[in-house]
């Protein structure tokens, strides 16, 4: 089974959230992290970090005596020869002997570098803060400075001891004055946070315009389509796929959009079937009235002037009324049985009685009109269905009426009813040697009003809704009814109907 390939697109509204906090605080912090060598050279020579300036404590002084406490231990671990480390690190601690610093550098318990003795340096450190020599010890105070770090590098040992009498912590309440605050923002040290606060800052913006953009798009386009949607342009899909929110609210809406037209076209299919329905009746009803109203005007002016014309006209005014009241009692029935006002009297029915009841009933009928009628029953002796039999009488008399009307003239009239049971159904076949129907038309036979007949000239011989009515009477029970056949070979209509189901089933 194929899976749809993931796309950030999908991702949902609150995850694009938070994923966008996540990285723009990790964004930074990763650059930081990338480019903290290049920083470190960088800011230690150009903010001043690399060697100690001055005697008073500061955030920059604690900087710059760490940064050169660890040039030089590195310097002391390094692969260069002792001559060069000492060269190296006399570089290192000449600003901080101008400062009046002292300093002993021993490796393996010998002198390495000193400004002095160690016992002289290890007695002003001592006046300052109590030192042990053999613990790293790190003092900044209003009385001094002392510091001591040990380095190993394989076998080698080395100490550093920087003692500073000078040292000086400025008081709180003046270092946080409103000349020193303006000081320190537009200092070196105020640029550098101002640098690391602009990476924050850029970098969230730039994350917020991407977040802001995958979001705004697909609302934008499902803006427009609401507008054109809502200007008749129904036509119309919002093209975006995705899984998240914005993609289910989208499909959604191209869902709605789609059902609405299907709900337009459907009313004006309703619409105009309802107009070729009052065509059709005023169509149907006007042939029976200009019947009676002509033998009624043959009466009046006396042209029936014989017993024997007297009662062909009454009997011809009798047969149209019947055909009106036939085709205003179908016509009701549609329209009670559309509106779902007519409630079905179902009982359980055995099949084989009620077709052996039809079958009687449709050979004396089709005698009176002579055509052959054969019935053939290889239902179950037991099936048995639900029904309500005076209805679906209806159904049987309203296609033996629709095959009776489209028999052939040249030909003697045949209807064959047959019936088989399954499992769960029973089919009923009723099959005429009429003149049958066109393939694609033969779904519109149980639409109101239609007619195999376009021209619509055996108007005296129906109403042209009796399988309509027919249709809705089988489904009313939970049946189907459909028809097969060919134009000049007859048509044949099919009957589903669903078995009883039984309690112990």
């Amino acid at each position: 089974m194929s899976r749809k390939k993931r796309s950030s697109k999908n991702l949902k509204i609150g995850t694009r959230i938070t994923i966008s906090a996540v990285v723009g605080i990790l964004v930074p912090v990763i650059i930081l992290i990338a480019f903290s060598s290049v920083f470190q050279s960088f800011m230690a020579s150009y903010f001043g970090f690399a060697t100690v300036t001055t005697n008073e404590y500061s955030a920059v002084n604690q900087l710059q005596w760490s940064q050169t406490i660890t040039s030089i231990s590195n310097e002391l671990v390094s692969d260069s020869s002792e001559e060069a480390k000492v060269k190296k690190i006399n570089e290192f601690v000449a600003p901080l002997e101008k400062l009046g610093s002292v300093i002993y550098i021993e490796k393996n318990g010998a002198a390495l570098y000193a400004t002095t003795s160690k016992s002289e340096v290890t007695e002003l450190a001592s006046s300052i803060v109590k030192t042990d020599t053999q613990r790293n010890t790190n003092y900044f105070g209003e009385n001094g400075m002392v510091i001591v770090n040990h380095v190993n590098d394989g076998s080698d040992r080395y100490v550093v001891i920087i003692a500073n009498e000078n040292y000086t912590v400025n008081d709180v309440s003046k270092r946080f004055a409103p000349q020193n605050i303006t000081h320190l923002l537009f200092s070196r040290t105020g640029i550098l946070i101002l640098l690391i606060a602009s990476v924050f800052i850029i970098a969230i913006i730039i994350i917020s315009f991407i977040t802001s953009k995958t979001i705004n798009k697909p609302l934008r386009e499902l803006s427009y389509g609401a507008n054109e949607i809502a200007n008749g342009n129904l036509d119309y899909v919002i093209d975006y796929d995705s899984t998240n929110e914005i993609g289910v609210t989208v499909k959604s809406f191209n869902h709605m959009t789609d059902r609405l037209k299907q709900s337009l076209e459907r009313q004006q299919t309703i619409e105009q079937s309802r107009k070729e329905m009052i065509a059709g009746v005023a169509h149907d009803l006007r042939t029976p009235l200009t019947s009676v109203k002509g033998y009624v005007e043959g009466l009046r002016d006396g042209i029936a002037n014989t017993p024997e014309k007297q009662e062909l006209y009454l009997k011809t005014i009798y047969t149209s009324t019947l055909n009106m009241e036939h085709l205003l009692d179908e016509l009701l029935t549609v329209s009670r049985l559309e509106l779902g006002n007519i409630e079905l009297e179902c009982k359980p029915v055995n099949i084989n009685d009620f077709l052996d009841d039809c079958a009687g009933e449709l050979k004396a009928e089709l005698q009176q009109h002579d055509f052959d009628f054969n019935y053939t029953n290889n239902c179950d002796s037991d099936f048995t269905v639900m029904l309500d039999a005076e209805r679906f009488h209806r159904v049987i008399r309203n296609i033996i009426s629709n095959s009776l009307k489209y028999a052939k003239k040249d030909e003697k009239g045949r209807i064959e009813l047959t019936a088989q049971t399954y499992q769960k159904s029973v089919i009923i076949t009723l099959a005429d040697n009429g003149i049958g129907i066109e393939g694609e038309n033969l779904t519109k036979i149980f639409e109101s009003f239609y007619r195999a007949d376009p021209a619509r000239t055996k108007t005296s011989e129906g109403s042209g809704i009796g399988l309509s009515v027919a249709r809705q009477i089988v489904e009313l029970h939970g049946g189907k009814i459909w028809a097969t056949g060919k134009e000049g070979k007859g048509l044949t209509i099919l009957i589903s109907m669903p078995r009883k189901v039984e309690e112990n089933e």
